[in-house]
């Protein structure tokens, strides 16, 4: 991309400040973002306003973690019990192994399939945006060379993303990695983060704050399964 930094700067940053988007709503301290209007999706302690598959999702130290606990054929997600349509969002992210992601506007069927758009995280992945199980496509793409030079490997590192829309961008540690429309996505649905199948992967997110601009266009959220994917 031809800018890899925000526009926006604030005029006198205070302490614990970060600057992760091209707004003022990008702005973060000490982990929450400024301004009205933001909801806090966790609150640190607990799955509350979360449906997970058992025995793959828990809190540990403050932060939802994620853990397959080795090499699965299938995928294995959690996702919120609300839906959203248009929105910002801020959300510190980390893992370790293969490939995670937090999800947006999904339409989940079942814990393994769980079509919808995929901020991806993953060697090759970070800062590319997907249409998992709908299309199956890669909608925005960010080299693998840049995004290693931004992205923390094995720590923490944060999301700043906004869906207006069809429009969507994408900032990874304040670095625009991906703006442009999509009108072929679904308009609304819940939020989520995957476990990809294949080889191990443990992610955790944490910092979790939303800001609706929208009101849903169709329910979604799902109930959880009956019969969750093992």
């Amino acid at each position: 991309p031809k800018s890899l930094t925000p526009a926006f700067r604030p005029v006198y940053p205070g302490a614990g400040e970060r600057v992760f988007g091209d707004t003022p709503e990008g702005v973060v301290v000490d982990g929450k973002p400024v301004g009205k209007g933001w909801v806090s999706l966790f609150n640190g302690k607990n799955l509350k306003g979360w449906i997970g598959e058992k025995g793959y999702w828990s809190v540990v130290d403050g932060a939802i973690v994620g853990d397959k606990k080795g090499e699965t054929p299938h995928h294995h997600y959690l996702f919120s019990d609300k839906d959203y349509s248009d929105f910002e969002l801020h959300i510190d992210v980390k893992m370790d192994g293969y490939n995670s992601g937090v999800c947006a506007r999904i339409q989940p069927k079942s814990f393994d399939d769980v079509p919808g758009y995929q901020i991806d995280m993953g060697e090759g992945f970070w800062g590319c945006l997907w249409d998992e199980h709908h299309r199956q496509t890669k909608i925005f793409d960010f080299p693998k060379a840049s995004a290693d030079a931004i992205v923390k490997k094995g720590d923490w590192n944060h999301y700043y993303v906004r869906m207006v829309g069809s429009r969507i961008t994408i900032f990874p540690n304040g670095v625009k990695t991906a703006e442009g429309d999509d009108p072929g996505g679904f308009p609304s649905g819940p939020l989520g983060f995957q476990l990809c199948h294949g080889a191990n992967t443990v992610a955790s997110f944490k910092n979790i704050y939303i800001k609706p601009l929208k009101a849903p266009t169709r329910g979604t959220a799902p109930k959880p399964a009956k019969n969750p994917v093992p």
